[in-house]
């Protein structure tokens, strides 16, 4: 099963927090509602890790569907044809791992504060080849929701202080290191290892990050949701989880100047109305987000690497060689990095605005 175009399915994932109604709306679900299930993992290669809840076998690893409608793994399909799906190159450096991790996720309560390692301090101190560096695409905020992130200590405490506060769960002195960051839809941002963090409620967006589930996590309990033991401290003692924050002071404008991405105008394909940067080498060698808007029909070449898109908004057609998908808000799909030419056709009147995450090939 070689194709050069592969729809992506639901891939829903179960987090420690709720939300998902958004993602349910989506996916054309009957009655959308918010569960235990706020994430789709697009085109994944990476288990999911839920310490305290029964094992799935597989879960977060994404499929799609063959001629049989019978489900396909993609991650085995990379291991069966890798040159064909991600590249030469990539499967050199990297493997049949895509060596990144793409999401949608929509939250309805905010996430518990949380950090994560770099790539740095995961090498040298985890036996990892990975760090969690994330990003957002920040796609909606519901109505009833002023979007916002908890991004960096705005009041930094001492990290012996630090210590102390979340072994005793202080929520008054945890709190009090932080301020809302707003954000809106299309913004983007950059969330660096060691950068304490939370998405607030009601946002829905695309996250990119480094394939690895090392967090370290601050609030044990959020609205009823209690995270256990085994995942709070990346399996190691608190003091040394301590040691992967970053305690720089950062007042919100510098948060925003230090982690917000101005997107940068490109000159990729052709007949887009627009094309976009979002993240590039820049910010990190991991992976890359572009975004294209279509008006008429546009034209992308092969980059040489898999590709993973996300339709932002609009309805139309992606067509590569002979086959042909539907496209919708919410719809995802694989290239594989043996394609030629991709061809989006918005719908009469749409305006079709595609997201395509890239791998990048890491140092190291």
């Amino acid at each position: 099963m070689k194709k050069p175009l592969l729809a992506l399915p639901a891939n829903r994932v179960r987090r420690g927090y709720l939300g998902g109604r958004e993602l349910d709306r989506l996916q054309r679900e009957a009655a959308p509602r918010d569960g235990d299930r706020p994430e789709d993992w697009i085109a994944s290669t990476v288990e999911a890790r839920n310490p305290g809840l029964a094992e799935i076998p597989g879960e977060g690893l994404a499929f799609v569907y063959d001629g049989n409608n019978a489900k396909r793994i993609v991650k085995e399909l990379f291991a069966a044809a890798p040159d064909y799906y991600l590249g030469n190159a990539h499967h050199q450096a990297l493997g049949t791992e895509l060596g990144f991790l793409a999401k949608l996720l929509d939250s309805s309560i905010r996430l518990h504060i949380q950090a994560h390692p770099t790539a740095a301090f995961a090498q040298q101190h985890l036996s990892s080849r990975w760090g969690k560096l994330e990003t957002y695409v920040v796609l909606s905020i519901r109505p009833e929701c002023a979007g916002y992130i908890l991004l960096g200590f705005q009041r930094p405490p001492k990290p012996e202080e630090w210590e102390r506060i979340v072994l005793e769960q202080d929520m008054q002195a945890m709190h009090a290191c932080f301020d809302r960051v707003p954000v809106k839809p299309g913004e983007v941002w950059l969330v660096p290892g060691g950068l304490p963090h939370a998405i607030g409620e009601g946002v829905l967006m695309l996250e990119v990050m480094e394939p690895s589930d090392l967090v370290v996590r601050c609030e044990f309990e959020r609205e009823g949701i209690v995270v256990p033991p085994p995942a709070r401290f990346m399996g190691r003692d608190p003091r040394f989880a301590m040691k992967i924050f970053d305690y720089t002071p950062l007042t919100v404008d510098a948060v925003r100047k230090r982690c917000q991405i101005a997107p940068r105008a490109t000159k990729r394909g052709s007949g887009f109305a627009s094309s976009e940067e979002l993240i590039g080498p820049q910010q990190t060698s991991c992976f890359t987000i572009a975004r294209f808007t279509a008006k008429q029909r546009a034209e992308l070449a092969s980059s040489g690497k898999v590709g993973v898109g996300i339709v932002a908004a609009g309805r139309g057609t992606v067509s590569a060689e002979d086959v042909k998908l539907p496209l919708e808000p919410g719809a995802k799909f694989l290239l594989a990095a043996g394609f030629e030419r991709a061809v989006f056709e918005p719908a009469n009147g749409e305006s079709l605005a595609i997201l395509l995450c890239e791998p990048g090939i890491p140092k190291g």
